[in-house]
């Protein structure tokens, strides 16, 4: 918000990984079929994190906020993008990566193995780091 009060496009954007911490991710697939993965981020949008082959793995970094338990990626400008979820899919099969969005500190390594069968068709468990 301004002044004025008229609100102002990117206003209270986060910039930088200061006071974060690095959260590791890997996403592994055990599935007989390529995996999309996904990241939901606030306001309806989400950012395409990368394929996975069969037997391949996806790694990434995201970044712990300590005070609010905002798990972040970050953008090409630095700028911290809030997570609402991870996601992967196969076909017309789709999961929820469960995350620990919670304040104070957290794992610094996740890992997760995606598998399909049983009643959910795919899954994703962490496995730990």
């Amino acid at each position: 918000m301004a002044e004025s009060g008229a609100y102002v496009p990117y206003s209270g954007i986060v910039h930088g990984t200061e006071g974060a911490d690095s959260v590791e991710i890997s996403i592994v697939n055990e599935t007989g079929v390529q995996l999309d993965c996904k990241a939901a981020l606030a306001h309806w949008y989400s950012e395409e994190l990368g394929r996975i082959a069969p037997s391949g793995e996806l790694t990434l970094t995201l970044w712990h906020d300590p005070a609010t338990g905002v798990l972040n990626l970050m953008n090409a400008t630095d700028d911290r993008m809030p997570l609402e979820a991870l996601w992967c899919s196969a076909d017309t099969v789709r999961t929820r990566l469960d995350l620990p969005i919670a304040a104070g500190k957290t794992e610094a390594t996740l890992r997760f193995l995606c598998r399909t069968g049983g009643d959910t068709g795919l899954s994703c468990n962490d496995t730990g780091g």
